[in-house]
């Protein structure tokens, strides 16, 4: 007998995602997983319209994540749409169409959800009673959650994304100072408007769960920089981004090509969260928003309320 699978789909401002499951003891083995870069916060224009080519294309994905569903016949679905989404002013077009494709409701979540979601995903995955600080860079938002356990003690959302600040801050491709400088400014700016709620605590350990994180994790993997991710670190990684002066030339030890258009933004955004919060040093988490659904799913929540 086949075991129960259940599938969660998120659609990312980056990234759509589908991933399937199948409950193992206290945690999960992954049956399938499938993702796509369909950069919905690129096509965002400056009346924040999803244009048409973007919705194209991400309903060309959903597409073919319906055909999968169609053969993992899974018992519970979860399905999640994200910050470009939140923030288009045309997202019930997208959605709509994406629901009739999908065949099943799609939670449009607000950026407190999707933080407090990312932690459960960080509770869920790693076995700590520590007070965590977690952040997740995302495409168009960025979520920053300070907890212990289950318990969120702080948790927002802000708009700053790998996506969005690439279009803002390196829409000419130059990979220089000028460029790292305004956008690393402009999200110092952006946290300074809630890092007092961060500072007051006293976290034990800082998690990063995103794919700047990821590539940064695989850099310095790859290189052997530093036992740990830190500033200082990121610093080097930025400086080996200046060497190869533009996103089309970027090419560092370890940087999946998957992951060079949007690094350059994702680590300026980086360096700003560690700057503005004195973060000494990071690790990579096994959970974020993903695994938050699944262990909803796995409770019996398959919507937000």
């Amino acid at each position: 007998m086949t075991a129960a699978r259940y599938t969660i789909i998120d659609l990312g401002s980056n990234s759509f995602h589908m991933l399937t499951v199948v409950k193992q003891g206290n945690g999960f083995n992954v049956v399938s997983k499938h993702k796509q870069k369909v950069r919905l916060a690129a096509g965002l224009n400056g009346d924040k319209q999803l244009d048409q080519a973007t919705m194209e294309k991400g309903w060309a994905c959903l597409e073919s994540f319906r055909l999968l569903l169609d053969q993992i016949q899974p018992i519970c679905i979860l399905i999640t749409a994200t910050a470009a989404l939140r923030i288009a002013v045309n997202n019930q077009q997208f959605l709509n169409k994406a629901e009739k494709i999908l065949q099943h409701p799609i939670n449009l979540i607000s950026g407190i959800q999707e933080a407090e979601t990312i932690f459960k995903g960080v509770s869920f995955t790693e076995n700590t009673d520590k007070e965590l600080l977690v952040l997740d860079i995302g495409g168009a938002s960025t979520e920053l959650v300070l907890g212990q356990g289950n318990k969120v003690h702080v948790a927002n959302s802000l708009n700053i994304g790998c996506v969005t600040w690439l279009s803002h801050y390196f829409a000419d491709d130059l990979l220089n100072e000028y460029n790292f400088n305004n956008a690393v400014n402009a999200a110092r700016q952006v946290i300074s408007t809630v890092k007092a709620q961060y500072v007051s605590f006293d976290w034990e350990l800082t998690l990063g769960a995103s794919g700047t994180i990821q590539a940064v994790n695989e850099i310095n993997q790859a290189q052997q920089l530093s036992h740990h991710l830190s500033i200082e670190l990121l610093q080097q990684i930025k400086q080996q981004c200046i060497q190869c002066q533009s996103i089309k030339t970027l090419n560092i030890i370890g940087l999946e090509e998957s992951r060079v258009p949007v690094f350059a933004s994702g680590l300026a955004i980086l360096i700003a969260i560690f700057e503005s919060l004195n973060i000494n040093a990071m690790q990579r988490s096994n959970g974020a928003l993903r695994e938050g659904l699944i262990s909803m799913m796995f409770t019996g929540q398959t919507h937000f309320n």
